[in-house]
């Protein structure tokens, strides 16, 4: 089983602490298969040197291990789907016996000592922090052996024999030492390091889960605050059509009633009555049309094409400004908070073009084409400069934020006959059929 790189470090969370160990095994595995292909090709001149004699002739008990072991690191590194830590710990393996030879060859210099400071941080990297602290122990009763060995003279059949008779072994030993410590230095600031990332790629992806969670959490606020405004606003506008258009529709009636018996008892001037009837019927009218505002958008799923014939009307009778529908009627918005929202943008841009564009035609186009449904709110208002940017405003940011919450973008950009042009695209996926 893997090394944990810090076992004993606090996780925020297991279920991400266990996502950033498979992701730095898995690390672990590809810089392993790198690592096992490219000593396949440097270990094999020297394998090659060690088998032919060439430079220094070993006894075949050398070249039988040299040779056992190349072909064994042949056998790993074309076996992907062995055990990691068995291909890792066969891989250090090799390199240290290369860099016993090389250290006994080279008389405990040269490439020999730079062999074992690379494999206890090798074995750091490939396996954790437990086996790089046995490749140091390992390295150092390595040391230890050869240096022995040399002294007492058990590898002159390597041609290896001491070839500094004059130096005492504590001197040797005070080498080892000074290179232990170096060793000892690389590897508690490499462990170091590694505890650190660790935790930083917990603390990392912990507060990004958590960043996900408040933006899901803030989405699902604003969508619930939306909708329970709507919601209001259809109570209200139920309260207006139900409840006080009745009551002045009870009044206009009694009104009408009483101006009707007047003329009927002695044809007196009923102008008063007359005056109070069509004022009447105009509070009605208001009425009916705040309440048609407030909830423009019934449950079917055909109502949004009525609602927007509705407010092309009312622009044209109140605004005296010419507002047509152009739309396909086969579009069938299947949610009806997509089609309120929809509706929303629609009368948000109506309201902007005839605030703001000084426009004397607004033309509203639904249409379904390549997955999507769009609508255009287009108006003949003065055309803008080239690349000009329209301010984002409070409406503006509220339309954008109602085509995010139906899955759709909305973009404002010159229309080709001159003004703005307000358009909102959403997949057919997400509220159209």
């Amino acid at each position: 089983m893997n090394d944990r790189t810090d076992s004993s470090s606090p996780c925020p969370e297991t279920a991400i602490a266990r996502d950033v160990d498979e992701g730095i095994l898995a690390w672990r595995a590809r810089v392993l298969r790198v690592l096992l292909g490219f000593s396949s090709i440097i270990f094999l001149l020297p394998v090659l040197a060690i088998l032919t004699g060439w430079g220094l002739i070993f006894p075949w008990p050398v070249r039988a291990v040299s040779a056992a072991f190349y072909l064994l690191l042949l056998v790993v590194a074309l076996r992907p789907r062995w055990n990691p830590n068995v291909r890792a710990y066969l891989l250090l393996g090799l390199i240290s016996v290369m860099g016993a030879i090389r250290l006994a060859v080279g008389q405990l210099e040269g490439s020999g000592r730079i062999t074992l400071l690379l494999l206890p941080l090798l074995a750091l990297l490939l396996v954790g922090p437990r086996a790089g602290w046995m490749a140091v122990g390992f390295g150092a009763l390595l040391y230890a052996a050869v240096s022995l060995a040399l002294k007492t003279g058990w590898l002159i059949g390597l041609d290896a024999a001491w070839k500094h008779p004059d130096l005492p072994l504590s001197y040797w030993g005070m080498q080892g030492l000074f290179l232990l410590i170096v060793v000892l230095t690389l590897m508690i600031l490499f462990t170091r390091f590694q505890i650190l990332q660790r935790r930083t790629m917990i603390a990392e992806r912990v507060a990004r889960r958590k960043l996900e969670t408040e933006t899901a959490d803030r989405q699902r606020l604003e969508a619930e605050i939306i909708r329970i405004g709507e919601e209001e606003r259809r109570r209200l506008g139920a309260d207006l059509h139900d409840g006080l258009c009745q009551h002045l529709t009870a009044a206009l009636l009694n009104c009408s009633a009483m101006e009707n018996q007047r003329q009927a008892d002695g044809g007196c001037d009923a102008g008063d009555l007359t005056q109070l009837r069509r004022t009447l019927e105009e509070s009605i009218g208001m009425a009916y049309d705040v309440a048609n505002g407030l909830c423009p958008v019934e449950l079917d799923s055909d109502a949004l094409i009525p609602a927007l014939a509705r407010l092309c009307r009312e622009t044209r009778d109140r605004q005296d400004i010419d507002c047509r529908l152009e739309a396909d009627r086969d579009v069938a918005v299947c949610n009806s908070e997509h089609a309120l929202h929809l509706y929303r943008i629609a009368r948000e841009a109506v309201t902007n073009a005839i605030q703001h564009a000084r426009c004397r035609h607004i033309s509203i186009v639904l249409e379904q084409a390549a997955g999507e449904l769009v609508l255009r709110i287009a108006d003949d208002g003065p055309q803008p400069a080239a690349g000009a940017v329209p301010v984002p405003g409070l409406g503006l940011g509220i339309m954008a934020h109602r085509a995010q919450l139906i899955g759709g973008s909305l973009r404002v950009e010159g229309g080709i006959n001159g003004g703005m042009e307000v358009v909102c695209c959403v997949p057919v996926s997400g509220g159209a059929s």
